[in-house]
This record gives C-alpha cells, sequence and structure tokens, in this order.
C-alpha cells in the first residue's frame, strides 16, 4: 500500500467526520473531511484521492449525485467510493452500488469495520492502479514486434512464395493483433473521445473482411457481401465500428466450419439498417451467456473472452439491437437499428 493514503469523508454531522479522522488517523492516512458533496467535488478538482467515504442524506446534494457526478468524468471515475449511511433498507443498498459505489455500511458504524474495509478497498485499488499502468506501458512492446512480424512476413511472401506455414503464421499473427486492439480499446474507452460521423457500411465491411484473408484462407473459408440498399449509411464512430465488425467476423471466422461459406447481409429494417453476419458452425449451447464478458464457448479456440462483450457495450451505446441465432448449423449474428 502506498504511504500516506489520501482520503476525503463527506458527512454533514460534525461528530460523524471526526470519529472517522480518529480510524484513518490509525492507518496512517491523510484525511480531509467536508460537510458537502459541493465541497467534496472542489477537493477533488484540487487532488484526486485514493478512496471516498460517502453520506447519502445530506442537503442540496445528496451522496448518490455525488458519487454520479465522480463517475461520469474519466480521471475520477475509478475512484474507490464506500457509502457510510443511517439507511439500512435493500433499496438504498442497490441504489448505492448501482451510481457506482464500491461498499455500503450501515450507521451506526463499527470502527474496526471501517478500518478493514478501507483498508480493503485502498488494497484493490492500487492493485488495480499498477495493472492498469503495467497494461497500458505493455501496448508499445506488443504492437512493435508485430508489426515487425507482419512486414517480415510479407518480404520472405514475396521472396519464397506463399505456402501453408506462411498463411497459418498470418492468421495468428492477426488473431493476436485483432487480442491487442480490443484490450487497447476496452482500456481507452472511458477516457478517449469517439465522435461519430456518416459511414458506408458496404465498402466498409468489404475493407474490414480483407483483413481476415490469413484466416479466411487457413480454413478454406470463403465468404459473400450483399446489400438490399445502396450505399446504406450509417452515423458511427470508425473505431468503434471497427472493434464491433471485427469482433463479429472474427468470431464467425473462429467458430465456422471449415471449407465453408461466412455469410455478411444488410437489408432495410423499419427505415434503418439490418445486419446479418452468419456461419456454419456447431450449435451454441447458450446464446444468452456470450456476451458476458470473459465468457468463451470454446477454450480451444484463440481469444480473451472479451470480444463479444465489447460488441454489446457498442451496440448499447449506439442504441443497436443485438440478437444470436443459432439453429441446426447454422449461426448468426444480427443487428438492428443502426
Amino acid at each position: 500500500m502506498k504511504c500516506k493514503p489520501y482520503i476525503i469523508a463527506v458527512d454533514d454531522t460534525q461528530y460523524n467526520l471526526e470519529v472517522l479522522t480518529m480510524i484513518l488517523m490509525d492507518l496512517d492516512a491523510e484525511i480531509e473531511c467536508v460537510e458537502s458533496g459541493a465541497e467534496a467535488l472542489e477537493l477533488i478538482k484540487i487532488k484526486v484521492p485514493d478512496l471516498i467515504l460517502l453520506d447519502i442524506i445530506m442537503p442540496n446534494m445528496n451522496g448518490y449525485e455525488v458519487c454520479q457526478t465522480i463517475k461520469k468524468e474519466p480521471e475520477t471515475n475509478n475512484i474507490p467510493i464506500i457509502f457510510l449511511s443511517a439507511l439500512d433498507d435493500i433499496e438504498s443498498k442497490i441504489k448505492a452500488f448501482e451510481v457506482g459505489g464500491v461498499d455500503y455500511i450501515t450507521k451506526p458504524f463499527n470502527t474496526l469495520e471501517v478500518a478493514a474495509r478501507v483498508k480493503t478497498h485502498l488494497k484493490q485499488h492500487y492493485m488495480l492502479e499498477e495493472m492498469n499502468i503495467l497494461l497500458k506501458e505493455s501496448f508499445h512492446e506488443i504492437y512493435t514486434p508485430l508489426g515487425v512480424i507482419k512486414s517480415s512476413l510479407s518480404l520472405l511472401e514475396l521472396e519464397q512464395g506463399d505456402n501453408e506455414h506462411f498463411q497459418n503464421i498470418k492468421a495468428s499473427v492477426q488473431s493476436l493483433h485483432s487480442i491487442y486492439e480490443d484490450m487497447y480499446y476496452a482500456i481507452k474507452k472511458e477516457v478517449r473521445s469517439y465522435p461519430s460521423q456518416w459511414i458506408d457500411l458496404e465498402p466498409f465491411l468489404q475493407n474490414r473482411i480483407k483483413i481476415y484473408k490469413p484466416q479466411l484462407d487457413n480454413k478454406k473459408l470463403q465468404y459473400t457481401i450483399s446489400s438490399e440498399i445502396d450505399s446504406p449509411m450509417i452515423k458511427i464512430n470508425p473505431t468503434e465500428l471497427e472493434r464491433l465488425t471485427d469482433n463479429l467476423l472474427s468470431n464467425a471466422i473462429k467458430y465456422a466450419n471449415e471449407d465453408s461459406i461466412i455469410k455478411i447481409e444488410i437489408a432495410p429494417f423499419n427505415e434503418k439498417i439490418k445486419l446479418l453476419i452468419s456461419n456454419n458452425s456447431k450449435k451454441i449451447k447458450d446464446s444468452k451467456k456470450l456476451f458476458n464478458e470473459l465468457y468463451r464457448e470454446d477454450h480451444s479456440v484463440m481469444g480473451l473472452g472479451i470480444g463479444l462483450s465489447i460488441v454489446k457495450k457498442i451496440c448499447d451505446k449506439y442504441n443497436i439491437d443485438i440478437e444470436v441465432e443459432s439453429k441446426d448449423d447454422i449461426t448468426s449474428f444480427i443487428l438492428r437499428q443502426f
């Protein structure tokens, strides 16, 4: 744990703040006490705390509103917030977790319990911070070798011609590159801006599927793209559309039966657009779990289990309805209301 963790306690009762100060001093913590949500938000602008202890019932701005404000900002949304409240009903506790709280302690609180929970959440907070730093710093170290391998393969292919070994290596490199892109997006999505723009979906998909030629060739797969709409335009951020379509395409390729066809179809739907991506594959065991984070239908297939959860989050962001149909030997991902 860092020496001198910085903690803000927010409560409109001075006695509670005095008790919390005594508890946290035993943890050798730097603590700021304020009696309103507005004061807490001003303090956070000056210095971001490692943890916040937050009362719920306060005048002008209650604890739920303070928490929601903090969680909206990329610079502060990772701060662990422990609610300390006299409210003991289930609804209040559920709402505290829904707005972003990590824990809930009922007043009158036990000093040993508060100290133990604060220690636990500080340790978790620092651990997550270190993991994020490690991941961010590792991206360059991963991306550069992948680029060297890709360019070297291209040169070798020109010199020696294509063969099965080159195809296997290229397919594996592309799979690793897709995993890299998903990890990068998962970490950066909260702090990066993703402005929307109009994109012609059909040529966009034509370009994206070409990236997966090594995987297609490796499994002897063909693909077709058809559109019932001339220039099907959608408004979405290009990077997020890449993550959405790349994960659906790579998923369709990974699980497709060898020597089969990946079908990509664009059709009208209620004056908007429907996109269907289907493959020949074995029946999915539980389609409802597919979009769960870290869920993998088949652990023998390369992947981290985050691709389809990213797809679902992007669909939710743009109000796109997505469903999975798995009948006989055909699996289809259907997106509506682009």
